[in-house]
């Protein structure tokens, strides 16, 4: 069992607090759950989680760590608030931040938001959290220091103000605006300076001593684990959450697919092995052998399943819905083999709405184009930040889609009106997915074009 703790604002000393047996990571953010490599009786405990400048964790995300089995504890801060969302799918709440989210008596987000500065100094907190000054205040109130009222409008203004606006100084503005007098509002500084609520804190700490309680107990092997179809969001984060090891650090999968999509010449034929190989699969085990060659098999297996009609005994019209799928050319003087034989390329998915980019990624670790794709997506990063720095406003999404499709059909030899098709036989759905795919390494290709010249398989040596 491996326990894992994110955590950052609420506790910051985690790492010592936590001990030799517990992994502490930084807060969490969309990604980290998939990457984390949790398994089956593990406990992950989310206490901070990044959501502004850096994209939130998914709910997706824990839920599927729930469905494989692992616990999933949240308190303080972003973990209270996904708690409150998904314990009744089985995340589990802890502290009093958890509560009142739960409750209802919480609900604006940014109560637990604030202000803070980098890891390596401790996150220095610039702001304070709406949800610490509540509590605060209400001790103020039991102390005497404030009436419910005055303590209410306080809130209700710093409520109104962006969550990085909120101070303890800003509490003593709004109690000079209302005419408190000056010896109050110095008791008030004194209790803020000692005394001050740190309710996140308090909630971080409840959730490290449930998570070494929970990892000193043994695992419940009667749980119940639920199974829970993916979905295509799910599936793609999964897939954008797996990298490779290279000389220069880690590259994205994902990255060195598109590459390979966007500038193998020969990458039509490897989609072409990836599709026909997965449809005789299929067939193989639900139709029994029924051909030598994949594409033999899946032309069948597209027959046994009433994809495509008998091809022996065709009538008038009964391939017309192939025509989407086709470009002019092929509709008129390709023979119908080849015709279905493109649709099946073209529109194939290992399930519905889910493309195969999984299986594409898992063909790709053996082809000698990897290492090579790896370079480019490493060199058109470096390309765009060189731009960047010399361009402040320079964005790789405000790069004209129309120039990128038109250089993308130069390359690949194609109509622009057949452009879809090409970018299909290469496992692109879209041209949004094509533009989406490509900015990345507009630049660099388009200035270098010989660096991005690639092969998923290497040259065959030329006898002398």
């Amino acid at each position: 069992m491996t326990r894992y703790l994110f955590a950052g604002p609420s506790l910051p000393d985690a790492a010592a607090l936590a001990g030799d047996d517990i992994v502490v990571r930084p807060p969490v953010a969309a990604g980290d759950l998939l990457r984390l490599g949790a398994r089956p009786g593990d406990v992950v405990a989310i206490a901070d989680g990044y959501f502004h400048q850096i994209r939130a964790v998914r709910h997706k995300e824990i839920l599927d760590l729930l469905d494989a089995g692992v616990t999933v504890l949240g308190a303080a801060s972003m973990g209270a608030l996904r708690a409150a969302e998904l314990d009744v799918y089985g995340m589990r709440g802890v502290g009093r931040i958890y509560r009142a989210y739960q409750r209802g008596e919480l609900t604006a987000d940014d109560e637990v938001a604030l202000l803070h500065g980098p890891a390596d100094e401790g996150y220095p907190a610039g702001s304070e959290p709406l949800v610490n000054i509540r509590a605060t205040l209400d001790l103020c109130v039991r102390e005497g220091l404030l009436d419910a009222a005055a303590a209410s409008g306080f809130v209700t203004a710093l409520a109104r103000r962006p969550y990085r606006l909120r101070t303890y100084p800003d509490v003593l503005h709004l109690a000079r605006a209302a005419n408190m007098p000056d010896a109050d509002r110095e008791r008030l500084r004194e209790l803020f300076a000692t005394r001050a609520v740190n309710r996140k804190r308090e909630d971080a700490l409840r959730l490290l001593g449930v998570l070494r309680r929970l990892g000193d107990a043994r695992p419940d092997a009667a749980r119940t684990i639920t199974k829970r179809e993916p979905t295509g969001f799910l599936h793609r984060w999964r897939l954008g959450a797996r990298s490779i090891d290279t000389a220069d650090g880690p590259v994205a999968e994902m990255s060195v697919l598109r590459a390979c999509q966007l500038f193998a010449a020969d990458y039509p034929s490897f989609q072409r092995e990836l599709v026909f190989g997965a449809l005789a699969r299929e067939c193989a085990e639900a139709c029994g052998p029924v051909a030598t060659s994949p594409i033999d098999a899946a032309l069948a297996h597209s027959q046994h399943r009433g994809v495509v009609p008998d091809l022996g005994a065709l009538e008038p019209g009964d391939l017309d819905f192939l025509d989407p799928w086709l470009t002019p050319a092929e509709r008129t003087a390709s023979p119908v083999r080849d015709r279905v034989a493109a649709f099946l390329v073209r529109s194939f998915n290992i399930a519905p709405g889910i493309p195969a980019d999984g299986l594409a990624l898992d063909g790709l670790r053996s082809r000698p184009a990897v290492s090579d794709a790896a370079r480019i997506v490493n060199a058109a990063a470096q390309m765009n930040e060189q731009v960047r720095r010399r361009q402040d406003d320079f964005d790789i999404h405000s790069l004209s889609a129309d120039r990128i499709l038109a250089y993308l059909a130069e390359r690949w030899d194609a109509e622009p009106r057949d452009l879809e098709a090409h970018a299909q036989d290469r496992g692109m759905a879209t041209l949004d997915v094509v533009v989406a795919a490509a900015r990345p390494y507009y630049l660099l290709a388009k200035y270098n074009p010989g660096l991005v010249d690639l092969r998923m398989e290497a040259p065959r040596a030329v006898p002398a």
